[in-house]
């Protein structure tokens, strides 16, 4: 993902790299206190650290990401008969909680049926990241699906039989895998697109939603339900691919801490 803002202030920064969402959410009647959590970026040694450490280069949309904003949160409250519940949560986890996989039976990636065939939705994906030897694999959690262990996790999922440069969205749910996007700047567009939903994961998988969330969707993006729209390639390729690029500049942060220097030494 590249990431660029013209304006060098936190407001302009958060607004650009939300793509409006903010002002969408605050508009719909159901929806209360919508936060974003503000946080500086990673110092470029850091994200070199990390990569030495788990002998992975993170692709550019991804270092570009982590230099500009150390993981990112975004969170809402749905209105229910006048009381608030936390339920809309948009999170992508910051670079210390990057951490690898490893599956109950203590090999480096996960247990995999002997098929090694992946779910993508509701079609099994012949040749998948997954094939072959699961130790190829590296797979580092950047979220969870919704608070709760039982409701999945998500990774960065590196295969070395694949030689792909970017590693591509996975969602691990039970014990089947489940593949989201192909890179980290079509997933960060999907999670804006599905307003931080509860288990908008899932929803993108195919996978079956419990009632009351449902409900929760049809209050607040109905479209969002397969049921509603079916999924087309047209319609994922606008959705996913064709959006706007939004680019964050690094400088940001750095150019506020700036300013707090300055001010502590007057």
């Amino acid at each position: 993902m590249s990431f660029c803002v013209d304006i060098i202030t936190e407001d302009s920064f958060y607004e650009n790299l939300t793509l409006g969402v903010v002002k969408i959410l605050e508009n719909s009647p159901c929806v209360r206190n919508v936060r974003v959590e503000r946080r500086n970026g990673c110092e470029s040694g850091a994200i070199t650290n990390w990569e030495q450490r788990h002998c992975c280069t993170l692709p550019e949309d991804i270092r570009n990401f982590y230099v500009s904003i150390d993981g990112f949160l975004l969170q809402w409250n749905f209105d229910i008969a006048g009381e608030e519940f936390s339920i809309g949560r948009m999170e992508i986890g910051g670079l210390s909680s990057l951490k690898r996989y490893v599956s109950k039976d203590r090999q480096t990636g996960p247990s995999i049926q002997e098929s090694t065939e992946i779910q993508t939705g509701n079609v099994i994906a012949e040749d998948t990241i997954f094939s072959g030897d699961s130790r190829d694999c590296k797979f580092f959690e950047i979220g969870q699906c919704f608070p709760g262990s039982e409701n999945g996790k998500i990774y960065l999922a590196y295969c070395s039989k694949q030689e792909q440069d970017s590693p591509s969205i996975c969602l691990h749910r039970g014990s089947g895998w489940y593949h989201l996007a192909d890179n980290f700047t079509i997933y960060f567009r999907m999670m804006l697109t599905h307003l931080g939903l509860p288990l908008w994961q899932c929803c993108v998988a195919g996978l079956p939603l419990p009632t009351w969330i449902e409900q929760a969707y049809f209050l607040v993006g109905p479209h969002l339900l397969p049921s509603t729209i079916e999924p087309t390639e047209t319609v994922s390729a606008s959705l996913w691919n064709n959006g706007p690029i939004n680019v964050l500049d690094p400088a940001i942060f750095k150019a506020k801490d700036s300013k707090q220097r300055n001010a502590r030494k007057k």
